[in-house]
């Protein structure tokens, strides 16, 4: 990682040097007082390794995410993160709106019903707000398991007991 940093420092210090006009930067003349021999020693031996290995490793500079395989406890963390911020943000928005709501719920539910929205759509909304409920419940109960010492043999399987769970349970919370 480090040899990458210092091959991206080096690029990106040539391209500074070679800039031309009013943003131009020139080079400071190293001087004893700005440069021990300690770190000119450092440097040296620092360039001269990546200039022999820089091209017998042939990886890219800066990876990508397509070239990683995420294992599926990856996916499962940062669904718990994101459903965790979904939750956040429900919480941030429907709770002013329901402040500002006047009425009565039912009057508010009348309405939106009166607005002829097709179902397909009414249940995809609320989908899209119990499923990251009972996700983040349970991957929360499973975190805590974790936090015991218990349940990593298993990872895999809890995982996607975890997903099919919170889809059953969303999925009968929006019926009710």
């Amino acid at each position: 990682m480090s040899i990458a940093l210092l091959s991206l420092n080096r690029q990106l210090l040539a391209r500074a040097l070679s800039r031309q006009g009013p943003l131009a930067i020139s080079q400071q003349v190293a001087t004893s007082s700005t440069v021990t021999p300690q770190v000119a020693d450092y440097r040296a031996r620092a360039a001269q390794w990546v200039a022999t290995n820089e091209n017998c490793y042939k990886r890219p500079v800066s990876p990508h995410l397509l070239i990683y395989k995420i294992p599926f406890q990856m996916w499962s963390s940062g669904f718990h993160r994101i459903t965790g911020l979904m939750l956040n943000g429900m919480l941030y928005t429907a709770g002013p709106l329901a402040f500002l709501a006047t009425g009565h719920s039912a009057e508010i539910l009348n309405y939106i019903y009166a607005m002829d929205i097709p179902s397909w759509f009414i249940l995809s909304v609320k989908l899209f707000m119990a499923w990251p409920i009972s996700y983040h419940a349970f991957n929360g109960i499973r975190h805590l398991a974790w936090d015991m010492g218990k349940g990593f043999e298993n990872y895999r399987k809890i995982s996607a007991a975890i997903f099919l769970l919170s889809f059953i349970t969303a999925f009968g919370i929006i019926q009710l």
